[in-house]
């Protein structure tokens, strides 16, 4: 479908007259009004248009356009225009209740314009976003359900989250790539200094690179992600029966292209999360400590450049600083500056930073390769098979487990070097599918004896019991 055949042809008229200005502040008053009330009545929008753009009203021209004298006379007569103005050109329509009063209905391609229009003039970064955990959350919930088109949905949910993420990731970078463009026209260090705090700051690393790293990380969850695909895409029964759901769902028209489209948006959301930190992360944070980098030599240019006091003082402090013995310096500037050295004994004083000696080239030493002891080698693999071996794991975990079904970090005993390196093995080997138990990561983490694990749930399976 093209544009136009999605729109009214005139849709954008208002926009492009000489009182755009004012068409724009109608259409925010438009998006107030509904978004406000489901049911809209006309006379609501009439009194809101007369008392917000009263202002604007009174001194718009209105050269050019088809309005009557009797509209034109007041400020009512106008603010009735800009109703029918707005209606005739296709940003709402007109419907009689029963109650035999005019509603004021907005299109959906209405909608999004006012939205996004309304979203331009607030200019607020989209705070409490989450995607990363959102795409986890879903598939970890489905994956412990035992409805299929729960698990169907999932699969949609995580690539639409996953497909947001990248296009939020898309537009941080490009908007880095925007305040490199308002540092160029800016020539004062203040206006340099409130950009990059206050708008750089606050609009770019607080409601979204902050995020990215704490919040919503990518890494904290990618892992988890992953494995619940995994499983999903390795279990053909549960493929036919998420493909059956999403047909019933009329997300495809047979069975087959179901399936495959449920294969396609696994394998994209596993391939995404596998680049993300390298395509993405990596060249967000790329981006911002070249402006960081390119904010700060801004400032010291510009500071260096003002010829003012506080430019020279600026001049002289610095060569005072990087001259040590700067007693030369100091008589020349005397007749100008009182400056007096002063100086103070501290722990430190009488000790010198040893400068290391220039390395000479000495002969080379020969290495004499010894050879392998066999025996010591099947030793040592026959300890760690026997120490640290899976059964050797398995007891370990029976044990913190006892009679219970489910132990956490405070059950496990962290005595000795074996106690620690088990409990890592365990995390390790929790994930096999021929594991007797699964282990769970918490937020947190337990220390105890010079030792420190994460916070864990250890479960045994099921199917196992």
């Amino acid at each position: 479908m093209k544009f136009f055949e999605a729109v009214p042809d005139e849709l954008f008229s208002p926009l492009a007259s000489p009182n755009r200005a004012l068409y724009a502040d109608a259409l925010d008053v438009l998006y107030t009004a509904y978004r406000e009330k489901l049911k809209l009545p006309e006379d609501m929008l009439y009194s809101m248009l007369r008392s917000r753009l009263e202002q604007q009203l009174a001194e718009a021209t209105f050269e050019g356009e088809d309005i009557d004298e009797d509209e034109l006379r007041d400020i009512s007569g106008r603010a009735r225009f800009l109703i029918r103005k707005l209606g005739s050109k296709g940003w709402f329509e007109k419907e009689r209740g029963t109650d035999f009063r005019e509603y004021i209905t907005v299109p959906g391609y209405s909608s999004r314009l006012l939205e996004l229009f309304h979203a331009l003039r607030e200019d607020t970064p989209a705070r409490g976003y989450s995607y990363v955990f959102g795409t986890y959350s879903t598939l970890k919930v489905a994956h412990e359900s035992d409805n299929v088109y729960d698990k169907m949905a999932a699969v949609y949910g995580a690539y639409d989250n996953t497909r947001a993420l990248i296009n939020l990731l898309q537009m941080v970078y490009h908007n880095v790539k925007h305040y490199f463009q308002m540092q160029i026209d800016m020539h004062n260090v203040g206006e340099v200094l409130a950009s990059h705090f206050d708008d750089f700051g606050q609009k770019v690393m607080e409601a979204y690179i902050r995020p990215l790293k704490i919040k919503d990380s990518v890494p904290k969850y990618r892992i988890s992600i992953q494995n619940v695909l995994n499983d999903w895409a390795e279990n053909d029964e549960l493929l036919i029966a998420m493909a059956n759901a999403a047909l019933a769902d009329r997300r495809g028209d047979t069975p087959e292209n179901c399936r495959a489209d449920l294969l396609r948006k696994i394998y994209w959301i596993q391939e995404c999360y596998d680049n993300l930190e390298r395509d993405y992360l990596d060249e967000i944070d790329a981006q911002v400590r070249r402006y960081t980098r390119a904010a700060t030599q801004k400032i010291e240019n510009l500071t260096n450049r003002d010829q003012n006091i506080r430019g020279n003082l600026h001049t002289v402090l610095t060569a005072l600083s990087r001259n040590r013995r700067a007693a030369d310096l100091v008589d020349t500037i005397q007749l100008v500056f009182r400056l007096y050295e002063q100086t103070c004994l501290s722990e430190s004083s009488l000790w010198y930073r040893k400068r290391p000696g220039k390395r000479t080239k000495a002969a080379p030493v020969l290495v004499q390769e010894s050879e392998a002891d066999t025996a010591a080698a099947a030793k040592a693999a026959a300890l760690l098979r026997s120490e640290y071996g899976r059964g050797a794991i398995a007891a370990y975990v029976q044990g913190w487990l006892g009679e219970s079904d489910v132990c956490r970090s405070e059950d496990i005993p962290l005595e000795n070097d074996k106690d620690y390196v088990m409990s890592l093995l365990a995390v390790l080997t929790g994930g096999d599918r021929s594991a007797d138990f699964t282990v769970q990561e918490l937020d947190g983490e337990r220390r105890e004896n010079g030792y420190a694990i994460p916070e864990l749930q250890i479960s045994r399976k099921e199917n196992n019991e």
